[in-house]
This record gives C-alpha cells, structure tokens and sequence, in this order.
C-alpha cells in the first residue's frame, strides 16, 4: 500500500544452542528446503523473504520478561523454567505491516522453534507464548490467529481499556473508556477481529456494536496513544476510540 507506515515485528526466541555454529545447523537440519541461516539472516528458501537475526547469550532477565509478557497466555512455572535454562537468545527482525508479513515472520519465527527454541514472545506486543502454541498457531494457520499471534486487548489503568500490537497487522489499535473491564475487553477483541477478517474501510463518526442487544459505539480517531513514543508499541497506523452513543 503505497504511503503505508514501514512496521517492523520482534520476535524474541530463547534457547539451549552452544553456540552459532549449533544454531545454523539446527535450522538447516529441522527446516529443510525452508530455511537457512546464514551470515546475520535468516532466510525463507520459497518465498526469499529475508529477516535479521540477533544472536545473543543468556539473558538473567528473561524469565522474569516472559512471565510479565505470558499472563495473557497463562504461561505456567514449567515454562518459564525451560526459558530460564537457556544459554542463547535469538532474535528475528522483519517488515510487516500487513497479514501477509505478519504470518511470514510468524513462520520465521515457528522455523527457530523447530531449530531448538523454548519459547517465544513477540517484542512488538509484549505478548509470550509457550513454544506448542505458537507452533499450534501457524501449523493450524487461520487468519483469525493473527489476531491471537500479534494483539493484546486487555491492557488496563482502571478507567480504559486499549489494545497493543496491531501494527505488526498493519491496523489502528482500539482504545475504550468507562466501561466494565470485561465488556471493554470484549468489545475490543470482536472490532479487532472485524478488522482484520473483513478488512472494512472505517472512517470517524462511523458506529459500532457487537450485537443488536449491546451499547454501540462512535468511532473516533484517538490523537494521544498510551504508547506514544514507545518505538515498539507505538502504532504509526494510529488508534480508534469508541465512544459510547
């Protein structure tokens, strides 16, 4: 889409590789005719779509990290014991902004797991995942499972409700205020889904109801996002506000 933002997803991946070399031939071996590893990329032999890698060594700080990204996921202490065992930390860095990118890189991704990966979190949402369910999520790929991928839509300060990461899809977060935590979550997870499914063209001033018994909403552009500023959570594509009619 010409003059869309340029969005690029994280996706951090922990591991028990003892070194590079280990690492390059784990993907080969567990990816074949898919993947390859070389230099500091990462590369899809079908489709040559290419992505940065970061190799790094164990992080002391990174099961304290999934455990904050993995309430969402209900990540549970035998997880969490698998990340804090690793010795590296991969990171894979790509351009996304669309479904298409989203599930490309979210391949990438599920390729490293293949190779030896314990874990995954998506950086650009701060959303973690036990290392089956991501697999589950693209080896049973439906585009609905992006939405799981890639958004979080219960962030709270008490009073509003938003959502964080559908930038990595390439559409505006939701933001709500003064309604019941649940009803809010609910509201902005089913116009997230509507989003990303039938891929609407929604302006301001526009309504919005989850069903013919619940509140409707106005749609309006939100010109202060809780992220602004935040080079990972901020979305460049904006942010909706609901209001309720």
């Amino acid at each position: 889409m010409e003059g869309a933002p340029t969005v690029k997803t994280i996706l951090c991946i922990p591991g028990n590789w003892k070194s590079r070399s280990e690492l390059v031939r784990a993907i080969a071996e567990n990816n074949v005719d898919n993947f390859l590893f070389a230099g500091q990329m990462l590369m899809n032999l079908k489709t040559k779509a290419i992505y940065e890698i970061e190799l790094h060594e164990k992080d002391d700080q990174l099961r304290k990290a999934f455990k904050a990204a993995g309430m969402v996921n209900h990540l549970g202490e035998d997880v969490l014991d698998e990340i804090e065992k690793h010795t590296h930390v991969v990171y894979v860095i790509g351009e996304t902004g669309t479904p298409e990118k989203a599930k490309a890189i979210a391949e990438a991704g599920n390729a490293i797991l293949k190779a030896g990966g314990t874990g995954l979190k998506v950086e650009t949402t701060g959303k973690a995942f036990a290392k089956e369910k991501w697999m589950q999520l693209v080896e049973a790929y439906e585009e609905t499972n992006l939405y799981q991928m890639f958004v979080i839509d219960s962030i709270s300060d008490g009073e509003t409700v938003f959502s964080c990461g559908m930038h990595n899809v390439g559409l505006k977060d939701t933001i709500l205020s003064g309604e019941e935590f649940q009803e809010a979550v609910n509201t902005i997870s089913i116009f997230g889904y509507y989003q990303l499914i039938d891929k609407p063209v929604i302006s301001a001033n526009q309504t919005f109801s989850i069903s013919a018994e619940a509140p409707v909403f106005r749609i309006a552009d939100e010109t202060e996002q809780p992220y602004a500023g935040d080079e990972l959570f901020e979305n460049p594509f904006g942010m909706w506000r609901l209001k309720r009619v």
